[in-house]
């Protein structure tokens, strides 16, 4: 390998991060979009059917080449089913595939480094002899041992699968952390659930907080927005997510129509075409789907809502509300994963519904006092959530991961007699964990 050739990159996802909706692929996409500028690329990841395989690699030139594997949702379910009386955590059994174990096995020896996205991807690169990052993202096992003890007033059959694999996962994503050489989460939260404030795993893992992209235009101040224009902007295929908004607009959104009858809830974002009858029904609330543009759509919005009760991490809405300069309303278990917001000067708190519609009402109705919690929010975001700032130590931990490994290795010269560059070094075999 010659020395100038760029370190190459091999990046699993269990779901193609195209298009960019959602926060697991938001996440991603940013991430690979930032070690791009240093490294070479590529994607291998699953899809659901031939036509999304065959579809047009991405314009962006994040990855220089991308792979697809066909996983079609009948496999995915029958995978669940076969191991429901075993102990492999679902979400990991539903993204088994072996085509793309064999596709991942081959790719990882033309790679210097295998970045295993979620655990759903973890059991991918287990072998691989190269650099091993898994980005975790969260602690999905928090999450879902919320939605599992939590009382909400909808069904959904979900809950019950999360019961299932809730503590199946947490002791899967402990266990798969150790066999990596690099673990990232995106908030200190998830990292102390996972592995406590003692662990020795905390050596390998470090925090990656979520970023937001600032809009290239200031977004408006208070007096041009409408009056009363609530936002909230989230993927409603999420449980976590949809919970959140259905409470927002069947116990919040009333109470603030009562002194404020102009209220309006807009919802923004992926939505299901039975939910989102559901949410038409109730009086106030509007629902936009996906929107071309999130600044367009929240150039008019007065108060951006996290109402989110059960999930973990970091959320991606209350980043976007900063930015966008809106103020902001949301629960206790929204905040959580962000460090820097402090309650009544970049945020408001709420949890009972009666709560909720008092801080909203209270935004409506001070004009200035929404105008300086938004303009205090945006001011944040610029200052510490920017996705160059947020990312900047993962790839100052690459290099120092990849130093440190050459410097391990004993130097061996190659046939020419030259001194294998860092990157060979780094691909040479080293034992590992055969933990499963």
């Amino acid at each position: 390998m010659g020395e100038n050739r760029r370190p190459r990159i091999l990046v699993l996802t269990p779901r193609d991060p195209y298009p960019v909706i959602g926060g697991d692929r938001l996440r991603i996409h940013r991430l690979a979009r930032a070690l791009a500028r240093r490294y070479e690329l590529t994607l291998l990841t699953l899809c659901e059917s031939e036509r999304e395989r065959r579809a047009a690699p991405p314009e962006d030139r994040v990855f220089a080449r991308v792979e697809r594997v066909v996983l079609p949702p009948w496999r995915s379910w029958l995978n669940v089913l076969a191991a429901l009386p075993g102990r492999e955590p679902l979400q990991v059994a539903y993204y088994r595939s072996k085509a793309f174990g064999v596709a991942a096995a081959s790719l990882a020896r033309e790679h210097d480094v295998v970045l295993a996205h979620l655990v759903r991807t973890a059991g991918y690169a287990r072998e691989a002899s190269a650099v091993r990052v898994l980005e975790m993202t969260d602690a999905i096992s928090m999450s879902m041992q919320r939605v599992a003890s939590a009382r909400l007033d909808h069904f959904d059959l979900r809950r019950l699968a999360y019961a299932i694999d809730a503590r199946r996962l947490a002791a899967y994503e402990r266990r798969v952390a150790a066999e990596f050489d690099l673990v990232t989460l995106n908030s200190e939260v998830d990292r102390a659930f996972l592995f406590g404030a003692a662990s020795d795993a905390n050596e390998q893992v470090m925090i990656v907080p979520n970023g937001v992209d600032m809009p290239e235009r200031e977004p408006p101040a208070q007096a041009l927005r409408r009056p009363g224009e609530i936002a909230f902007v989230g993927n409603l295929a999420s449980l976590q997510n949809f919970d959140a908004a259905w409470f927002f607009a069947r116990h919040v959104l009333p109470l603030v129509r009562a002194p404020r009858p102009d209220a309006v809830l807009r919802i923004i974002g992926p939505v299901r075409k039975a939910a989102a009858r559901r949410f038409q029904a109730l009086p106030g609330v509007r629902v936009e789907g996906v929107v071309p543009s999130l600044e367009t759509a929240l150039a008019t919005a007065r108060v951006g809502v996290c109402p989110v009760r059960i999930g973990a991490g970091m959320q991606n809405k209350v980043l976007d509300y900063f930015a966008h300069r809106l103020a902001v309303v949301c629960s206790p278990i929204a905040l959580e994963g962000l460090s820097a917001p402090r309650s009544e000067e970049h945020v408001l708190l709420a949890e009972a519904p009666e709560e909720w519609a008092a801080q909203v009402v209270r935004l409506l109705d001070d004009e200035g006092f929404a105008q300086r919690l938004a303009d205090a929010g945006r001011a944040l975001a610029s200052e510490h959530y920017r996705w160059d700032r947020c990312v900047l130590p993962l790839l100052e931990r690459l290099e120092s991961l990849f130093e440190q490994r050459r410097h391990a290795l004993p130097n061996e010269t190659s046939d020419s007699g030259e001194v294998p560059s860092t990157w060979t070094a780094l691909r040479a075999p080293a034992s590992r964990s055969s933990a499963t």
